[in-house]
């Protein structure tokens, strides 16, 4: 199981770890037994060892201090020690609406605690997830950056054996498939893009489960570096309302060097939107 499949596991345990503890105390009584009472202190203490194995270093002073709380602010530890410990404050001849009957609240203790400590461990998720997505967006423009050296192996064949060649945009997307379906598990080729102006457009490859869209495109005679970017300034316009995109990696084959700055392009056209994220590749 990964990190933020085991994030979204403690998050759900947590929702039923509120509910139990919210059944514990009554107006003036409790609720459920000791034997309920000790459960449910082990049955947290398990979630909570569990989420500091799980969660980055630098969260676990807050996520710590969250359970143990200190001197004057108590926390989940004081609640599951003494649910029942009537406040010190609480005189039945004086009665004060502003002070609790419970020195350990479930509301100011238990509940509090707890929801600050769920915001932790989702801060957490949306790294990782955005980590996640990171690597698997690098792992695309990597392949993209290495696809002169593997058609340069299918070239150079040994053996007297006929050489695989890579003649137009084509061979050069059947290739790229093949390396993606041995690294992503759901590739789907050929997916209508959506409409604009009247007109579709077809998409390479769309990897769903990651939601990053591969566009491939090979510079020919007729299809240079404005050519190139004109056509990618068009395409970013068409995926940015694509339901299944969040990244589009475009790979630009450059066999014969048509475009003289492949970093002035790569930098122009790459963007970082709550929309859309572009990562362009020129390989030659």
């Amino acid at each position: 199981m990964g990190r933020i499949e085991e994030i979204e596991q403690l998050i759900a345990g947590s929702r039923e770890l509120d509910e139990r503890a919210a059944a514990v105390q009554g107006e003036r009584e409790l609720l459920v037994g000791r034997q309920e009472i000790d459960q449910l202190a082990d049955d947290y203490n398990r979630w909570y060892a569990r989420a500091i194995t799980v969660l980055p270093e630098e969260h676990h002073a807050e996520f710590k201090d969250l359970y143990e709380g200190g001197l004057v602010v108590k926390r989940i530890k004081s609640f599951l020690a003494a649910p029942g410990e009537v406040s010190v404050m609480f005189n039945p001849e004086e009665e004060n609406a502003l002070l609790d009957y419970w020195q350990h609240s479930y509301e100011s203790t238990f509940h509090t605690s707890l929801m600050e400590q769920r915001r932790v461990l989702a801060l957490a998720r949306q790294a990782a997830e955005f980590a996640s997505e990171e690597a698997e967006v690098l792992l695309v423009e990597r392949i993209g950056c290495g696809l002169p050296r593997m058609i340069a192996s299918l070239r150079e064949r040994g053996r007297q054996r006929q050489p695989f060649m890579v003649a137009d945009e084509y061979d050069v997307q059947d290739l790229l498939e093949a390396v993606l379906r041995d690294l992503f598990d759901d590739v789907r080729p050929e997916d209508p893009g959506p409409s604009r102006a009247g007109a579709s457009t077809r998409l390479d490859f769309v990897l769903k489960r990651e939601q990053i869209i591969v566009e491939v495109k090979m510079t020919r005679q007729g299809l240079g570096e404005r050519q190139v970017a004109d056509e990618l300034i068009d395409d970013i316009e068409r995926y940015r309302s694509h339901p299944d995109c969040r990244t589009l990696v475009a790979i630009v084959y450059d066999p014969e060097r048509r475009i003289p700055n492949p970093g002035g392009l790569e930098a122009d056209l790459r963007k970082d939107t709550s929309e859309l994220r572009v990562r362009v590749v020129v390989s030659s």
